[in-house]
C-alpha cells in the first residue's frame, strides 16, 4: 500500500514541525507528505526550510496565495491526492495531530486482514491523557446529525462508527474518488462531518483503537462545552451544520422540529447566566447561520473573520 498524508496548517510552524516530523518518523511513512498552508505570516517556509522538512523528497509543500479555511485545505489536498496514480489511501490532519510511531503500520495492518474496510481512524487524546472521544461518533438522528460520543469503554476493541473527523481519518482514494472532495465552501467547522454524511453509503468506519494520536489543540472541545468561549468559528459551526442538514436530512420535517426546538432552546439559554457579556454576539451568530444556511450561502462571512475577538 502506498499512502499519502494531507497536513492543513495556518501560522502554527512549531507545531507543523512536530506533525510532519511524526509522519517521518512512522514506522510505516507515507509515500508522500502533502502540506496545504493556507498563506502562513509567521515564517513557516522559512521554518521547514532550516529543519531541512522541504528538502525530503517525499514532502510536497504547497503554499496558497490565501487561506481558504481548512475546508478550502483538506479540498485542496484531496485533489492532488486523487490526481496522483500511484497512491492507494490517504490520511488527513490539521497541523496539531501528532502520531504515535506506529499509528500507520497498525491501521494498515487492520486494513490488510479486512479488505473491504476503505475508511479507518485511530483514537485521539489530548495532552493531558484524556481521551477526546467525541472525534469519534455514531449519529443518534440521520435527520438532524444529532449525534453522541463512542463510549470510553468501547476503546478496549475495535469499533465501528458513523462521524469522523480529519483528526487521524485514513481513508482509500477510491473513496475521493467516488464522492468528490470536501466542500471548501464551509471554510471551516463542519467540514469532516458533511464528509462522513457522504461517504457513509460506501464504507462505515471503523476506529482501530489501539493506533493513537496526539491532539495538540488549543480549545479542546471536551472543555468548550463545559463554558462558553467566544469564538469566531461558532458562526461556521452553525451555519454548516444547517447547510448538512438540509442538504442530506433524512426526513424534512424530522429536521423541521429539531429546528424550532434549538432555537427555542437557545432563546431561553440568553436569559441564563451562560452567554452573560456576550448575549448580542450570539444573537448574530446564530441568526446569520440560519439565514445563510437558509440560501446555502458559502465561503466567508465579513462578520466572522479568521482570529476576530468579540
Amino acid at each position: 500500500m502506498q499512502y499519502g498524508a494531507i497536513v492543513v496548517t495556518f501560522n502554527r510552524k512549531q507545531l507543523l514541525i512536530e506533525s510532519i516530523t511524526a509522519l517521518l518518523n512512522q514506522t510505516v511513512p507515507p509515500a508522500k507528505i502533502i502540506i496545504i498552508d493556507n498563506h502562513s505570516t509567521d515564517g513557516t517556509k522559512a521554518e521547514l526550510q532550516t529543519a531541512d522538512i522541504l528538502a525530503n523528497p517525499s514532502v510536497d509543500y504547497r503554499y496558497l496565495t490565501k487561506n481558504i479555511g481548512g475546508a478550502g485545505g483538506f479540498a485542496r489536498g484531496m485533489q492532488i491526492v486523487a490526481a496522483d496514480p500511484n497512491l492507494d489511501w490517504v490520511s488527513m490532519s490539521d497541523d496539531d495531530a501528532i502520531f504515535e510511531p506506529d499509528y500507520f503500520e497498525k491501521l494498515i495492518a487492520y486494513q490488510q486482514d479486512h479488505p473491504n474496510r476503505q475508511i479507518l481512524t485511530g483514537s485521539v487524546y489530548i495532552e493531558d491523557g484524556r481521551l477526546q472521544a467525541d472525534q469519534r461518533n455514531r449519529f443518534t438522528n440521520w435527520s438532524t446529525f444529532q449525534a453522541q460520543a463512542v463510549p470510553e469503554r468501547e476503546y478496549h476493541g475495535n469499533f465501528e462508527f458513523d462521524q469522523y473527523t480529519f483528526c487521524g481519518v485514513f481513508m482509500s482514494v477510491a473513496v475521493i474518488k467516488q464522492v468528490g472532495v470536501a466542500d471548501a465552501g464551509y471554510f471551516i467547522w463542519w467540514d469532516d462531518c458533511e464528509y462522513a454524511v457522504r461517504t457513509a453509503k460506501l464504507s462505515r468506519p471503523v476506529n482501530v483503537s489501539a493506533a493513537k494520536l496526539i491532539h495538540k489543540t488549543a480549545l479542546p472541545s471536551l472543555d468548550f462545552k463545559s463554558k462558553f468561549v467566544p469564538d469566531w468559528r461558532l458562526y461556521y459551526g452553525q451555519r454548516n451544520r444547517l447547510i448538512t442538514i438540509k442538504r442530506w436530512r433524512a426526513n424534512s420535517l424530522v429536521s423541521l422540529g429539531w429546528l424550532l426546538g434549538f432555537y427555542a432552546r437557545l432563546a431561553i439559554k440568553l436569559c441564563g447566566p451562560f452567554y452573560r457579556g456576550y448575549r448580542k454576539m450570539v444573537i448574530r451568530v446564530y441568526l446569520e447561520a440560519l439565514r445563510d444556511a437558509s440560501r446555502e450561502r458559502e465561503g466567508l462571512n465579513p462578520n466572522f473573520m479568521p482570529g476576530q475577538k468579540f
